[in-house]
């Protein structure tokens, strides 16, 4: 898999988790279903964590083969 591609993909999950997180965050204060809010930030928090660590690790590889 080519370096490009991966971090695009991990800037890609970052941005979907920012959505997702937004979006539980109105959830929670339009329809106070507290539940719910607090999965889908669990789940955006994971899918950003996901996100910034393909981002760190292919950025360190990127570095490396331009030694």
């Amino acid at each position: 898999m080519r370096v490009p591609l991966v971090r695009g993909v991990g800037w890609l999950l970052q941005l979907l988790a920012l959505v997702i997180v937004g979006t539980a965050l109105l959830i929670g204060l339009f329809y106070g279903k507290v539940r719910t809010e607090v999965m889908l930030l669990a789940v955006g928090g994971a899918i950003f964590l996901i996100g910034r660590t393909l981002n760190r690790v292919f950025q360190t590889a990127l570095r490396d083969v331009k030694q």
